[in-house]
């Protein structure tokens, strides 16, 4: 049986969820799937970076990621990385979608892929290792620090 993701993570989870909205838009533009414009496909992503995307990396980098390395017994490393390397990954691409206007829809699509992985591998793999390692008094401090993300809300 899933194991439960733990109350304080939930904020994050929600916002995962508005980035595989947002991701399978990705993977649809430029394509029959889709009705929005290259112009609407492109404000709708930034809208979604500014609003939202930044700040949940944010949230993870600077609250979640700094509390797991004080708790960690031996601290993942190559998790950490990979889902780092994964952020960066992301940011390039959504800085070559705003400055640069060449092969716009390969970027997005690859920025989809990208993005849902990212969720994905988070949700099962990072999220997990972090709840573990954590005390549950200090999981809880945590809740109400991340940013309220505009889709959910939470």
């Amino acid at each position: 049986m899933k194991k439960q993701r733990h109350d304080a993570l939930k904020p994050l989870s929600h916002h995962h969820h508005h980035a595989l909205v947002q991701a399978m838009e990705l993977k649809q533009a430029g394509t029959e799937k889709t009705d929005k414009s290259l112009g609407e496909s492109i404000r709708d992503l930034i809208e979604y970076w500014e609003r939202d995307a930044a700040d949940h990396f944010r949230d993870e980098e600077e609250i979640l990621l700094p509390l797991y390395e004080v708790f960690a017994e031996k601290p993942n490393t190559e998790l950490i990385k990979e889902m780092l390397y994964q952020h960066i990954q992301i940011r390039s691409l959504v800085y070559a979608i705003r400055e640069n206007r060449e092969d716009p829809y390969e970027k997005m699509n690859r920025l989809g892929e990208l993005l849902e992985n990212n969720v994905r591998f988070e949700e099962r793999e990072v999220f997990p290792m972090i709840e573990e390692a954590i005390p549950d008094k200090y999981l809880h401090q945590v809740y109400g620090k991340f940013h309220r993300d505009s889709y959910s809300g939470f």
